[in-house]
């Protein structure tokens, strides 16, 4: 049986909504559960365009922000990837605000580009997922909800 966790965050401002994320990872074991010392984990938010910050078509940089400390601190690695509709998922985040946060916790952004691997499972043979997450130990995603 699975397990889903759903709380709604009250506020942007980090320390609480790193209590609002610990709160929502608190019944699935907490981000130790999720993330291994060492594992490679890909944050994967949506970065669908630079030109509405704060609109809601991008995932927040806050969210991104907090994940990657809780990431970090149960001993992964993570990294930033997309691949947007407009633009590059860098210059995406820098237009977002998200450089100055990433750069704070040495967040590398990656772009989803290149060679692409072909699921093997008969069921779902169509899709197609990028190397950068295809090598990730761990992908969160990092919907708009």
């Amino acid at each position: 049986m699975s397990t889903v966790s759903l709380i709604r965050a009250e506020s942007y401002e980090l320390q609480e909504l790193r209590q609002s994320l610990l709160k929502l990872l608190e019944p699935l074991g907490g981000i130790e559960a999720i993330v291994k010392p060492g594992d490679r984990v890909l944050l994967k938010p949506n970065l669908l365009t630079g030109s509405r910050p704060t609109k809601e078509c991008i995932t927040r940089k806050e969210l991104a922000y907090c994940v990657a400390e809780l990431v970090q601190a149960a001993g992964g690695k993570p990294f930033l990837g997309d691949s947007p509709a407009f633009g590059s998922a860098k210059g995406v985040a820098k237009a977002n605000g998200y450089l100055e946060l990433m750069t704070e916790l040495n967040l590398p952004i990656v772009e989803f580009h290149g060679q692409r691997y072909e699921t093997v499972s008969e069921e779902f043979n169509h899709l197609r997922l990028c190397k950068e997450a295809m090598d990730a130990d761990v992908v969160i995603n990092l919907a708009v909800a």
